[in-house]
Formats: structure tokens, sequence, C-alpha cells
């Protein structure tokens, strides 16, 4: 696939999107530009997009708004103002916010009033967009940071039935890929009737694992027990793990099998004694922080 020579995205006030130099799939941030498409559409009443350049698919998209209990117009506006434009080489829009915090865009030339990130471990960008929001309670505040913590769109969340009494890990190459050693040393840890790995990618596993490759037709009910492991090494931080506060919100024990705990996580974790302060709803503030119009 080519790279689009030029995307404009003018007759928008505000368009969402995530970094384009590696492809998200259905992942944690598409679920943000959804949420926060969703939040600035509807709850605020703002002209916005969304802009999907890494290669996502509309199947995928789709396959993503699944999770959500969406009326027939909210499905349908999503889906009317979402732009798929493959690696463009210029971006002409009006504020433009970034949910993985990245401005990872091979070379794009993005013209625009405002590069916005909502911040998330990486750092290499900050000092070239206009305003970053991000956690105090996680990052050092800088000269063109707000105080703002990411929200989830609970209430739009499907409703789940009963779910399968199995214990799940999850393994991805980009964060916390696992070993064959590393699941059998788990599954020796923990005991259970059933085990399952979340995994982007094919690999051998021991044979009392089920290998589950995302997206998974409704996931939640797949699994009991979810065991949050370490991340890599070559990630700064967990920034702001939304696996662990969708399983407090579908009531899913969650067993922490890490030594270290990192300022993210810890802080998500204080987060799920208070889970207003996670909730994306109508009183959010981020459309005042941020000056969004």
């Amino acid at each position: 696939m080519k790279r689009l020579p030029l995307v404009n995205l003018k007759s928008y006030d505000l368009t969402i999107t995530q970094s384009w130099e590696t492809d998200h799939g259905v992942s944690g941030h598409l679920f943000e530009i959804i949420e926060y498409f969703y939040h600035f559409k509807f709850h605020k009443n703002i002209n916005v997009c969304i802009l999907l350049a890494d290669g996502i698919t509309l199947n995928q998209l789709i396959t993503a708004l699944s999770k959500y209990s969406f009326t027939k117009a909210e499905h349908s506006s999503i889906i009317k103002h979402c732009k798929f434009a493959y690696q463009p080489k210029v971006v002409l829009a009006n504020d433009i916010i970034f949910v993985d915090g990245s401005l990872r865009t091979l070379g794009a030339d993005i013209l625009c009033k405002r590069k916005m990130l909502l911040r998330c471990a990486e750092d290499e960008y900050l000092e070239e967009c206009d305003l970053v929001l991000q956690d105090y309670d996680v990052y050092d505040p800088l000269d063109n940071s707000i105080d703002y913590k990411k929200k989830i769109l609970f209430s739009k969340f499907k409703e789940i039935d009963e779910s399968s009494d199995a214990i799940m890990f999850y393994g991805t190459s980009n964060a916390r890929m696992l070993s064959y050693d590393d699941l059998e040393v788990l599954t020796s840890k923990y005991k259970a009737y059933k085990y399952i790995l979340l995994t982007n990618e094919v690999f051998d596993v021991p044979s009392n694992i089920e290998l589950m490759i995302v997206p998974v037709e409704r996931l939640w009910e797949t699994f009991s027990t979810y065991v949050y492991t370490k991340v890599l090494s070559t990630t700064h931080i967990d920034c702001s793990p939304r696996f662990i506060a969708e399983c407090k919100f579908y009531n899913k024990e969650v067993i922490y099998d890490t030594e270290t705990f990192d300022k993210g996580l810890e802080v998500r974790m204080r987060d799920l004694n208070n889970m207003k302060t996670i909730t994306l709803d109508v009183s959010d503030e981020i459309t005042k922080v941020a000056s969004i119009i």
C-alpha cells in the first residue's frame, strides 16, 4: 500500500488519531480514539473526525465497535466521520490529538493549529507539540503540559453473560511477550481448570493453554481471572493500563505477577479505588483544560 500524498481535514474543528509508523491494529489506542470521538461528538457537540492512518481497515474498526452498545445512529456517525488515509505525507487540520502520545508519523508534515498529545510513555516528541495532556500523578509537569488523566467510556461497554472459569494471560510482541518457559512457570504457579493466552501472533505454547489471537469476540466472557505480567524492558512504563480497569468494571479477579510496580501501574491501581476518576462522561473537562471549542 502506497503512502497517501495529502489528507485535508480542515472541515473539522478537531481530529483524533494515533501515530502511524507502525500498524496498531485493534488495540487500546483504537478504543481510546473511538471513546474520545464519542465524548467530543455526543457529550460536547464538537465538529470532530477520526483519522486512521496506520493501516487499520474498516472491518477492523467495525470489530472494535462491537465492544460497545452504541445506538445505530451513534455507530453510523463514527463510521461516517472516520477517515482512512494510509501514512499521509501531509496532513491539513485544525486541532489534532494523538491518543498514543506519539508523533511517529514517518516524517509527515502536520500543518495544523495545534498538535496535542495524550501522553503514554513516549517522551521523544514532547517538545514538538503544542500541548501535552498528561497525568501529573505519573509524569512531572512540562512547560507545555497540563494535568489530565485519560478516561474510559464505561457507560457504553456491552453487558456480558456468564464468564468461563479460566485464567487468562496477555502476551503481545510490542509490550509483554511471554515465552514457552514463562507460560510453563505461570501455569504451575496458578492452578486453574483452563488457561488462555491472549496475543497478537501465533507461536508454540504449552498444550494446556488455548491461544487466542486478538481481537477476540466476546472476550470478557472467556475468562474469570487475569494474571498481570511485567512489561518488557523496552517499554518506559505501563502508562495507563486499560485492561485492569476493564477487569474491575467486569468484576474480574486480577493477580499481579510482577516484583516491581512501575509508576503508571501504581497510579492506575490507586485509580481503581475511585472509578469516577477514570470514567469518561459528560462532566469530563478535557475540552476546558485544553481549550477545545
